[in-house]
């Protein structure tokens, strides 16, 4: 029997976690920028604008919302790297009335995900390497204490097998986990009227796991457009990942509905959009 129904059931006589667990610690401010995968999301407190627009490191960048967050566009390793611990303005407007904010656009996450900054050129220092991606214990964990330490890493993130995103690629898979529980399954296609967008919510968790090298996995049980399926998200400590879906009705532990490889895991949750 899989692995995953010994943990679903260990954790189900012993602790289910809420959903509140997912959920991010409000900011205290608005907004707040960040550099994350190859992107700047902007976070707002309170009331959401029409319309934001973003002047940093001597570049103007429309944003574009995504669920609760703001984007740039894709950006370059360059762009990023002159952005990071930059002060950005941030203009924006609703219902004709424009403020403007000023924030410190953070690096969260290293830049453009597995790959290593070349040097520039001529004589100079080499190149600094890319960071681990998540924290290696060093022992395996379970339960929740793998939870608290990897919950982070699940929340507001995504998974995909385009990291450029579509139309960069023919045909692009992707998980969104948003941090309040909402959760995108998007296949992206150059087809009109192909393409495949699923939003639903996270009911709970009923699953975590940590491997030593920083490796980890989440099982939950998901509500979707009124059925309840269940879902298995495994990502290894280099950022590849896959996920395991099993369908209403399917137990869950047994033979899977779907399953989805070849993924990427970047910091930051991505809905459907282009």
């Amino acid at each position: 029997m899989k692995s995953v129904l010994r943990l679903g059931i260990s954790l189900l006589l012993g602790c289910l976690l809420p959903l509140s667990l997912l959920v991010s610690p409000a900011s205290a401010a608005s907004p707040k920028a960040a550099v994350k995968g190859d992107r700047v999301v902007v976070k707002f407190t309170g009331k959401q604008p029409s319309m934001a627009v973003m002047k940093a490191a001597g570049s103007k960048y429309r944003l574009k919302r995504s669920g609760k967050v703001w984007r740039t566009k894709t950006l370059s390793a360059a762009q990023l790297a002159a952005i990071a611990g930059s002060s950005a303005k941030i203009v924006t407007r609703n219902k004709g009335k424009k403020r403007t904010f000023t924030a410190t656009v953070k690096a969260t996450s290293p830049i453009t995900p597995g790959e290593t900054p070349g040097p520039g050129p001529g004589p100079g220092p080499a190149p600094t390497p890319t960071q681990p991606l998540f924290a290696a214990p060093g022992v395996d964990r379970i339960g929740s204490e793998a939870w608290d330490a990897i919950k982070g890493y699940f929340a507001d993130s995504t998974l995909t097998d385009c990291v450029a995103g579509w139309p960069n690629c023919p045909v692009e898979t992707r998980y969104g986990f948003f941090g309040d529980g909402t959760q995108w399954y998007c296949r992206l296609t150059p087809v009109s009227g192909s393409d495949i967008r699923s939003v639903g919510a996270i009911q709970q968790v009923l699953g975590a796991e940590q491997k030593a090298d920083g490796a980890w996995a989440v099982y939950y049980q998901m509500n979707s457009y009124g059925d309840t399926v269940h879902y298995q998200v495994r990502v290894a400590a280099n950022g590849t990942g896959s996920v395991e879906y099993w369908g209403p009705g399917v137990t869950p532990g047994g033979p899977t509905t779907d399953v989805t490889t070849g993924l990427r895991w970047l910091r930051g949750a991505k809905d459907c959009s282009y």
